[in-house]
This record gives structure tokens, C-alpha cells and sequence, in this order.
């Protein structure tokens, strides 16, 4: 019975909060028409963004390319090694678009599309009016950025801090295109459009240039030891062989074979550095081989051409939303209205 009774007191005070709106509708409407207003104006006034997108895709070298030279090395007792896998291999390389250092090292570059040397962060700043803002700031209007800045700098850390937060919440999106597939999509939205391409261009190629000196270090620094190595080697042998004819120019007496000596021990140690130079050129020919391997492979495969995908909200539709907005939230508030002057009168007459 209380259910009911619950019920039918339920419909009767929505009924009368319908009755109570209708009897407002001339108000609802005229702030509906109003916020409508606004919603177009702000879709007018409200600059576009631009989208770029870049797709490449990674692939480590020992994949495929040196297969061959790697089975042919293993049945000559050679290892040529292998990746396994390292700090970067698949979704980490992503995360490394996202990181800190990357993020810095590309506002920190050339901005190719502004020229006069201008800096990444420099043309965000004013394409994001952040400059104008900040002139105002003592602390702030003194900061100034650097291709390789020369000590830490607490106010410009901040600032770069902050913009490349900005950028990560906002902006910057990577993702991969397929689950299945190795394409990695990396894509900029930003008020201008050239900012937005050149900023993913630069993006990918420092990530790249990063990815790959990490990728190789350990192989090339092999490399450079053995090609010292061999170098070395080849130049103690090269001496050899002109002390050994210059030992047989001399006239000696043959019937004294201690004169000799010299001559045989000049010939031992060039046979020595003679079969020492043989190995480290096959070693030179591995290490070189170890570098391509372990040298990975970044392929574009798509990259933002002019003009990008513009962004931009319809006036009609926005109009739309903040009309509809504008008189849910007008009615909202009659009826609070409504419910506190009620509820104050009900608390006054008991009091009485």
C-alpha cells in the first residue's frame, strides 16, 4: 500500500514540475535561443586544427637481409650474434616516441617549415600565443631555448616540462594501425598544419636516429676495435717484409750462418702476423656483417602531405548542443528554484 501510495505522489509532482516548466517556456526558450547563439559563435570564432599523420614501420636487419650470411658464418664455427630483442623491441619503440628525452630533442630541433633557424618550441609558443601571455612574467619573458643548452636552467625546464605535457595529453597520438600488422601511426593535432607535419617528421627521425645508434652501438664499437686491430697488424707486417729484404741485400759470408739469424727471425714473426692479419680480416668481414644485422631497418611508409585533415566544429551542430544544453540546464534550475522556495516555505510554517 506505502508503494503505491509512493507511486502515485511521485506522478503527481512530476506532473505538476511538468505544468510548472510549460509555464516557463517563454524563459527556457529565450536561453536556449541565446546559448544557441553562443554555440554558433564559438564554432565561428573557434580556429581549426590540423591532423598529420606518419606511418613507418621497424624491422630489425637479422630478420631477413643476413639470414644467409649468418647460416654460412655458423658452419665456419662463427656467431654472428643476434638483437635479442633490447630495450626497444615492439610496443616499448612507441613508448619511446612518447618519452621525455624524444619529446625534447624534437622541440629542440629546426623547425624546417618557419625558417630564420627557428626552433620547434619557439614556433609553439606562437602559434599557441603562450609568448604574449607570458611576456607579463618576469621569470617567464626572460627564458630563452637553445639547440644544446648549456646548463640546467630551472624556469626553461619548466617550461619545456609543461609543453611536452601538453603536447602528450592533447595533441600527440601513436598507435598501431593493425594489431597484426608492425605499421606504427604517429599523429600531431595543432592550430597550424605545417607545425603539425614538420613536428612528426622530426619526431620519427630523432626516435629513429635514437632507435638505431641504441640498436648497433655494441656492433659498431666491435667493429672499430677490430679494424684497429687489423690495421695494426697490417702495418707490423708491412715492416716485416721490407726488414726481411732489406736483411737479404746484405752482403754476408755464408759460410757463417749466425749471420743469418736475423733474417730467419724477421721472416718467423711475418709468417706469425702473416696468419694473425688472415684471422682479423675474417673478423673484419664478421663485424661488418654484425653491424648490418644489428642495424634495424625504419621505413616510412606514409607521410602528412599539405593540405591536412581539418577539423572544425559545425556551427549548426554546436548551435544545436548549446541550444539543447542551455534549456536542460535553464529548466534544472527553475526546478531547484522551485524545490527551495517550497521547501523554505513548509520549514516556515511549521515554525509558526
Amino acid at each position: 500500500m506505502s508503494n503505491n501510495i509512493f507511486i502515485v505522489d511521485l506522478i503527481i509532482s512530476a506532473r505538476k514540475a511538468i505544468q510548472y516548466l510549460f509555464s516557463k517556456w517563454l524563459i527556457i526558450l529565450l536561453v536556449g535561443f541565446l546559448a544557441g547563439v553562443c554555440g554558433i559563435l564559438y564554432a565561428w570564432l573557434k580556429p581549426p586544427k590540423y591532423t598529420a599523420e606518419l606511418i613507418f614501420s621497424s624491422e630489425n636487419g637479422s630478420d631477413n637481409a643476413l639470414g644467409g650470411y649468418a647460416g654460412l658464418a655458423a658452419q665456419f664455427g662463427f656467431d654472428l650474434g643476434g638483437s635479442g630483442g633490447g630495450a626497444f623491441q615492439g610496443d616499448n619503440l612507441m613508448e619511446l616516441l612518447k618519452s621525455q628525452t624524444i619529446l625534447e630533442q624534437t622541440l629542440l630541433s629546426e623547425a624546417p617549415g618557419f625558417g630564420n633557424n627557428k626552433l620547434m618550441i619557439d614556433a609553439y609558443l606562437d602559434n599557441h600565443k603562450l609568448n604574449k601571455t607570458w611576456s607579463k612574467d618576469t621569470l617567464l619573458s626572460k627564458v630563452r631555448f637553445t639547440k644544446n643548452p648549456s646548463a640546467p636552467n630551472r624556469a626553461r625546464d619548466s617550461v619545456m616540462k609543461a609543453v611536452c605535457k601538453g603536447i602528450l595529453e592533447t595533441q600527440l597520438f601513436i598507435d598501431k594501425k593493425d594489431k597484426k600488422l608492425n605499421y606504427i601511426v604517429v599523429g600531431m593535432k595543432d592550430v597550424n598544419e605545417v607545425y603539425a607535419k614538420d613536428f612528426v617528421e622530426q619526431l620519427v627521425k630523432i626516435a629513429s636516429n635514437y632507435f638505431i645508434e641504441y640498436k648497433s652501438q655494441k656492433a659498431r664499437k666491435n667493429l672499430q676495435l677490430v679494424t684497429r686491430l687489423t690495421d695494426s697488424v697490417k702495418g707490423l707486417l708491412y715492416g716485416n717484409i721490407e726488414n726481411y729484404a732489406s736483411s737479404n741485400d746484405l752482403n754476408v759470408n755464408p759460410l757463417r750462418q749466425v749471420l743469418r739469424t736475423g733474417s730467419q727471425k724477421i721472416q718467423v714473426n711475418a709468417q706469425a702476423n702473416t696468419a694473425l692479419y688472415t684471422e682479423l680480416l675474417k673478423q673484419l668481414g664478421l663485424a661488418q656483417l654484425t653491424v648490418q644485422k644489428e642495424t634495424p631497418l625504419i621505413q616510412i611508409i606514409d607521410r602528412p602531405m599539405l593540405p591536412l585533415k581539418k577539423e572544425k566544429p559545425g556551427r549548426l551542430f554546436t548551435g544545436i548542443i548549446f541550444a539543447f544544453l542551455g534549456g536542460v540546464l535553464t529548466a534544472a534550475f527553475l526546478l531547484l528554484k522551485r524545490w527551495i522556495k517550497q521547501e523554505f516555505a513548509s520549514n516556515t510554517k511549521w515554525d509558526a
